[in-house]
């Protein structure tokens, strides 16, 4: 077992490694570039929120008697608004100030939803699973972002 397989730290490494990628992006000027690394985060994101959905919220669903069909709606509805303005972003040429005003407004959504994940999700994992089961999760997340992101890549060719 390795403490990075712990499901928190997968989660946190991808908010972190989006959040960087959205800071370099921000001053990218070549816009063949600009895009070209805009979308390969895009799916990577798309990736991480279905991987998230699948593994993480279903189980704890799953433990969770108080989880509500309205609470799986708002991550759907939440992981489609980041998708949204991702695909706005997309519409502006790499270095205008319309392009960092998008690139912005992406950071700023991801860096909210990391915080509440951070916040609540995290708490609420520690407190239902010991350290295997964090682990486990953890690797089922990887095995299945891993899969996703080849799909999304295949469709993406």
């Amino acid at each position: 077992m390795d403490a990075f397989d712990d499901i928190r730290d997968h989660l946190r490494r991808d908010h972190e490694a989006t959040l960087a990628e959205l800071y370099a992006l921000r001053d990218e000027t070549d816009d063949h570039r600009a895009r070209s690394r805009l979308q390969k985060l895009r799916r990577a994101w798309v990736t991480h929120a279905l991987a998230e959905e699948a593994v993480v919220y279903r189980a704890l669903e799953g433990v969770q008697a108080t989880a509500s069909p309205s609470d799986a709606s708002k991550r759907f509805v939440g992981h489609s608004r980041a998708d949204r303005l991702f695909e706005k972003a997309l519409r502006h040429r790499a270095g205008t100030l319309e392009w960092i005003e998008r690139i912005d407004a992406v950071r700023d959504y991801i860096t909210r939803h990391a915080a509440k994940e951070e916040d609540g999700t995290f708490t609420r994992l520690a407190g239902k699973l010991d350290e295997d089961g964090l682990c486990q999760m953890g690797r089922q997340f990887a095995s299945a972002r891993g899969k996703l992101l080849m799909l999304e890549q295949a469709k993406a060719a």
